[in-house]
């Protein structure tokens, strides 16, 4: 998309930037705003240090994220990491590097890693504008220099770094230039390394689609850095040089806002007006449910949150209104072809009566995911997180005031264009239902559940849907589910690919601690690598082990063959699910082939995962302070 924005000179400066997450799509804003939520989230910058990359660095430790960036130069660097970790309230950490160099670029990556366990988010940014020369006054040798600098250090970087950006579903945002796109006199090779660079850009974001890791670009114009001064100090007339390039600019501005375009073919993330949401409390309340005697599911409370979308005219008021049926046309394109998603969190009533939620933005954005493969409409997820928490407010009674209950929240997302054709809904419905629930298993909260492993069942395939929270990888899974039970099974492990790959265990997130082949204690759970639902209870039990230190963590596969040969080996401890409902559950046997495998979890304790229960309870219920747990009231 391009993007306008309107800088301190009054002139338009304009910014290309490749979307892998939608198609390439054109609009103007009169103002950027920050969409994504980067607290606590782990930042690497390169060129770090003065000019557009220390705005950058500056931005993100204002947002609280840590950030870790680079530049040749020692001082300003050093500075700067002293300024901002004083400021707060996130911080940094400065890095002296040569970009150019790829052992420098390796290191920088492995420095972050080695600091914060992982990287969410890597902006390209470190680069030069030699000298303006003709063409035939430059060297081959100085085309080759510049181009080790500002194309080479942003490939180096990124093939470092995107091990741990999948693992994290994380972006890349790499810096170029407007001149990539219009050109500049006497720049020629500096004007290749900026095209190459959106050109590279869009080849990454195909190839990193598929581990939902987002590539972008952005191409500033003149930005009044001391890069920009110092080669404009090198003209006859640096005014001159600067109005020249602002020139240039505008014309391409004008240029790229007369491109006509279909608004009705695009998906916009747009606005549910918050402020008009309509509260229609119910007059007849029920009474609350015994918390000890409740049962995942069955109780709703007396209100429900709905808000409809059409292409025609986009999204309307939220409503918050009395708990009822809705009212669908038989042709709906939810009930026949599966266009619907859907969200699973909790609101948690503390033990100083304050309620909370559990890390809803990472519920947010995996539901932006899921809309977004499912070609229904975008919104806003700040937005959307507001009238889920207005409507827990509404309903703040049914919260059970236990500590071994809380109320469950259920974001659905629906196509409901009424016609039988097989294609993008255009008319579509998020609602959100809310119910108190107890343990979800039958067994209790931390009772060791039973495993079916059958190869010839599988639950998500590479290529296909597995990442999304979709109706449609849940529904067929009950017939194997009834399976597990007649075989004497609580649940089902299931297996992926010639390598009978373990992925997921029934809903859950799977969880090995065990000592590997090295003798090291390490804690695997499979990658996100399209088969797997990226939970926000996995992401918070790799983050908390990674804090620790105490052991190795480690995302990858493994397969039934390895995991039976450790377990004969003793060297497995535990294996646990983990997911929104259950929180962490313990897995003690293990059918597979016809012979049961007893897994030593309980006879371990389970120290881990008991720990792990611990520790997000007490978050959730109020017993640690934690910016994982924001207020609802």
């Amino acid at each position: 998309m391009h993007v306008c924005t309107r800088p301190r000179t009054g002139h338009r400066h304009m910014v290309s930037l490749f979307d892998s997450g939608a198609a390439l799509r054109r609009f103007t804003i009169q103002a950027p705003t920050m969409s994504l939520r980067y607290h606590n989230k782990v930042a690497v910058v390169t060129g770090g240090s003065k000019g557009i990359g220390r705005g950058i660095v500056k931005v993100f430790v204002e947002n609280g994220a840590k950030v870790v960036f680079c530049a040749r130069g020692g001082a300003a660097g050093e500075a700067l990491e002293a300024e901002l970790n004083k400021a707060g309230p996130g911080s940094c950490t400065f890095v002296s590097c040569d970009i150019s160099k790829e052992e420098d670029i390796k290191r920088l990556i492995s420095v972050t890693v080695e600091r914060h366990g992982h990287i969410d988010c890597l902006v390209n940014n470190a680069g030069w504008h030699p000298p303006h020369k003709p063409t035939d006054d430059t060297t081959a040798e100085e085309f080759r220099d510049l181009l080790n600098l500002n194309l080479v250090s942003y490939f180096l970087a990124s093939k470092f770094a995107l091990p741990h950006l999948r693992q994290r579903q994380g972006n890349i945002i790499n810096v170029s230039s407007l001149v990539g796109t219009i050109g500049q006199r006497d720049a020629a090779p500096y004007v290749a390394t900026k095209g190459a660079i959106i050109s590279m850009t869009k080849a990454m974001a195909v190839d990193e689609s598929r581990f939902n890791v987002r590539v972008n670009c952005i191409s500033p114009g003149n930005v009044m850095t001391p890069l920009w001064e110092e080669l404009a100090g090198q003209t006859p007339d640096a005014a001159a040089a600067i109005k020249a390039g602002e020139n240039a600019q505008a014309l391409h501005a004008r240029l790229v806002q007369a491109l006509p375009f279909s608004i009705s073919s695009l998906r916009f993330a747009s606005s549910f007006k918050v402020m008009r949401e309509i509260i229609n409390r119910n007059a007849a309340c029920k009474p609350k449910p015994d918390p000890s005697s409740l049962v995942f599911g069955k109780q709703f409370s007396d209100h429900m949150l709905t808000i409809n979308w059409s292409e025609k005219d986009g999204w309307e008021a939220p409503q918050i209104k009395p708990f009822q049926n809705l009212s669908l046309h038989p042709a709906c394109s939810a009930l026949h072809y599966s266009i619907e998603l859907f969200e699973g969190m909790k609101a948690f009533r503390g033990v100083d009566n304050h309620i909370r939620l559990f890390r809803p933005m990472l519920n947010m954005e995996r539901m932006h995911r899921s809309a977004d493969r499912s070609c229904l409409p975008l919104f806003d997820k700040g937005e959307l997180l507001e009238c889920i928490r207005k409507l827990v407010e509404v309903d703040q009674e049914w919260v059970p005031y236990s500590q071994d209950a809380s109320l469950y929240i259920r974001p659905t997302f629906i196509g409901t264009e009424p016609s039988l054709g097989v294609s993008r809904a255009g008319k579509a419905m998020i609602f959100v239902i809310v119910g108190p629930v107890g343990p979800y298993f039958a067994t209790g909260s931390f009772n060791p559940v039973s495993l079916l492993a059958d190869p010839s069942f599988v639950r998500a395939w590479r290529g296909g849907v597995g990442a999304y929270k979709m109706g449609g990888n849940y529904g067929p899974t009950i017939s194997v589910q009834n399976e597990a039970v007649k075989r004497g099974c609580q649940q089902v492990l299931w297996l992926y690919g010639e390598q009978e790959e373990i992925t997921e265990v029934g809903t859950m997130n799977l969880f090995i601690y065990w000592t590997n082949n090295k003798g090291e204690r390490e804690l695997v759970t499979p990658p996100l690598d399209g088969i797997i639902l990226p939970g926000v209870t996995r992401q918070s039990l790799l983050d908390l082990a990674r804090t620790w230190g105490e052991f190795k963590v480690t995302e990858r596969t493994m397969g039934m063959k390895e995991l039976l040969s450790a377990l004969d080996a003793g060297r497995i401890m535990e294996v646990f699910g983990a997911g929104t409902a259950c929180v962490v559950c313990p897995v003690g046997s293990l059918l597979y082939k016809g012979k049961t495998y007893q897994i030593p979890t309980m006879a371990n304790g389970p120290d881990l995962a008991k720990r792990f229960y611990k520790e997000l309870t007490d978050i959730q219920y109020g017993r640690k302070p934690s910016d994982w747990a924001p207020l609802v009231v």
